[in-house]
């Protein structure tokens, strides 16, 4: 089989054609062939080395979706040409090996690049909401990042659970926002959120890049607050704020969370924003990374 990834750390231009040998899986295993594979920022900041346990060579990739094409001995709940979705590793390829009980199936009124495009940012996006910030009715949540692909997700989910949700992102994104049905949109490049928010939000949530400006959070949050953020500290404060830092976590697992993902967006009460829908090839990997690299709208989509 085919695979795409890199010997050696750089730009997208390092990506290479591995071919693999078909994969086998073991008793509690199954094999996909891949459909489609969506592209995030964990996939860059690993091909730039910025992370030393990245081994050499590499098949990047956490996200597919795909149709089973065989099943280990001791499988009996999944059938084969399944048509299933799940976050994984190494998905760079025609074929991904995983255990059989990270595989969540795709509902059928969803197409393979629907399903893939929610993975990372929605399992993300969901356990932000749902655990870390424990988003409950009738609160005001704000969400920084708004615009982004974990933003936007976290926007739609808080929304869904009574909150109040105000919205901060550039303005460029003011009419996104408003589709959403955001309440309440604050552009960080026309207005200080800090001072047009100061004191409003009983959650705050920041997935904006690396959590960035904690003392904005800090400012934006009522004196007894939870913030939720990418970030791993907050400065200090003398606000009685609850600090949770977002992170990958099994108390509530990815499957349960893609399970909600795939029902919500299958009854349209979930809307994703597919950017770039680029070929199973080399060049589309490469043409993808290039564009992971710089300022984008929507997630990137490689598709069979």
């Amino acid at each position: 089989m085919l695979a795409y990834g890199y010997r050696k750390f750089g730009g997208p231009a390092v990506f290479e054609t591995l071919t693999q040998p078909t994969l086998t899986p073991t008793a509690n295993q199954i094999v996909v062939d891949t459909l489609a594979v969506n592209l995030n920022d964990e996939d860059r900041i690993e091909r730039l080395g910025t992370n030393a346990d990245v081994p050499l060579p590499m098949i990047p990739g956490h996200d597919v979706v795909g149709r089973v094409s065989a099943v280990g001995s001791a499988v009996t709940d999944v059938a084969l040409d399944t048509i299933v979705a799940a976050h994984t590793e190494h998905t760079y390829a025609e074929q991904v090996c995983l255990n059989a009980d990270r595989a969540v199936p795709v509902p059928d009124g969803l197409t393979p690049t629907q399903a893939v495009s929610v993975i990372t940012p929605g399992i993300t996006a969901y356990k932000a909401v749902r655990y870390f910030a424990d988003v409950q009715a009738n609160q005001t949540v704000i969400v920084k990042g708004a615009a982004g692909g974990v933003g936007t997700m976290a926007v739609q989910l808080a929304q869904r659970m009574g909150a109040h949700v105000i919205a901060v992102a550039s303005q460029q994104h003011a009419d996104e926002m408003a589709a959403l049905g955001v309440q309440q949109f604050v552009a960080y490049d026309h207005h200080n959120p800090a001072h047009v928010l100061a004191d409003q939000g009983d959650v705050v949530i920041n997935v904006a890049l690396n959590g960035v400006d904690g003392k904005a959070d800090l400012a934006m949050a009522k004196f007894d607050a939870t913030i939720a953020s990418v970030a791993t500290r907050l400065p200090a404060t003398s606000k009685s704020i609850r600090f949770r830092s977002i992170h990958e976590t099994n108390a509530i697992s990815d499957q349960a969370a893609l399970q909600m993902l795939f029902k919500l967006l299958a009854t349209d009460q979930l809307i994703t924003q597919i950017g770039y829908q680029l070929p199973f090839t080399l060049d589309g990997f490469i043409q993808g990374h290039t564009l992971l690299d710089e300022p984008h709208d929507g997630r990137i989509v490689i598709e069979k």
